[in-house]
């Protein structure tokens, strides 16, 4: 560790993990996941399937240092705003300028979301030391924030006094309207977030009586706080039972009994409330790099 740092670090693996650990269950998304939703929703693309490869998620429970105790045993200067972390990942993207040369993947974080006692230095998961491909030896984890953010191979931290220049953040991780917007933001924390598992995809119709419907809510805000469900696509809504346990940064299984007594055409719909007080919306943030979709989706069941 280097930088805007009183003691400069240099740490190998067993050194690392002599600090106290810290473990945390979090949903790890990439910022990419249901991409395809947004062509759906202007009309101009297919639905996508729940049981296709449209969604990039997971959950895990990750081992590891805190991050804010490695920056405490480096000493911050009063100059310190980012900590720019570099992995093991070299290339030059496919949509880079030509003539760009081989670079590191790198984030610039923020010296807040550096400190929060949950954003560590993960040498396990799920009890096992990593993988190569999850990250093997030590990997960032940004539990809240879009994957990309969770560093790889991590070995080199740098801590700065400004926003570094790291070429994912506004090339490709950003809200904008266009590659040329002046207004890009940053992509950092996942929307609120739900979906229907039961009935899936391959259901489309269901005999009369009592049927339950189930699915997960998550949020990279807060946890979630309500979860509801509508069957006439969103004219009315219905409060789902949340099932435990209900963690800070995992995904929350959910379910509601459906006493579906009439035949007909239903559109099944799920949304989530955090405890930021923000509601899953009916229609997605659109954006030029498809990023981040989080609106709330309806699936058409018969009851015959």
């Amino acid at each position: 560790m280097s930088g805007e740092v009183k003691r400069p670090l240099d740490l190998n693996f067993e050194e690392l993990r002599r600090f106290p650990g810290r473990t945390v269950r979090t949903v790890m998304e990439c910022s990419g996941s249901d991409a395809t939703y947004f062509e759906y929703f202007k009309g101009v693309g297919p639905k996508p399937s729940r049981t296709n490869e449209c969604m990039i998620l997971s959950a895990s429970e990750w081992t590891g240092v805190p991050l804010a105790a490695i920056l405490n045993e480096a000493g911050l200067t009063g100059r310190a705003t980012h900590i720019r972390d570099e992995g093991w990942d070299q290339g030059v993207p496919a949509s880079a300028k030509a003539g760009t040369e081989p670079f590191f993947y790198d984030k610039g974080l923020s010296l807040e979301k550096a400190l929060h006692p949950d954003t560590i230095l993960a040498v396990a998961q799920n009890g096992q030391l990593l993988e190569h491909l999850h990250g093997s030896p030590v990997r960032l984890l940004v539990p809240g924030w879009s994957g990309n953010w969770s560093v790889k191979w991590l070995w080199k931290l740098e801590v700065m006094d400004h926003e570094p220049d790291c070429w994912y953040h506004y090339n490709f991780y950003y809200y904008g309207d266009s590659p040329d917007d002046p207004n890009k933001e940053l992509i950092t924390t996942l929307g609120v977030k739900s979906i229907v598992t039961h009935p899936n995809d391959n259901t489309e119709s269901l005999p009369k009586g009592t049927h339950v419907v189930r699915g997960y809510a998550w949020s990279g805000a807060g946890t979630i706080s309500q979860v509801e469900v509508s069957l006439d696509g969103g004219e009315t809504w219905h409060a789902a039972r949340m099932e435990e346990p209900i963690d800070r940064w995992m995904w929350v299984r959910w379910s509601y009994l459906w006493d579906a007594q009439k035949s007909g055409q239903y559109k099944v719909m799920s949304r989530a409330t955090d405890a930021a007080g923000r509601v899953q919306s009916m229609e997605p943030r659109y954006n030029n790099m498809r990023k981040n979709f989080s609106a709330v989706v309806g699936y058409d069941i018969v009851i015959d």
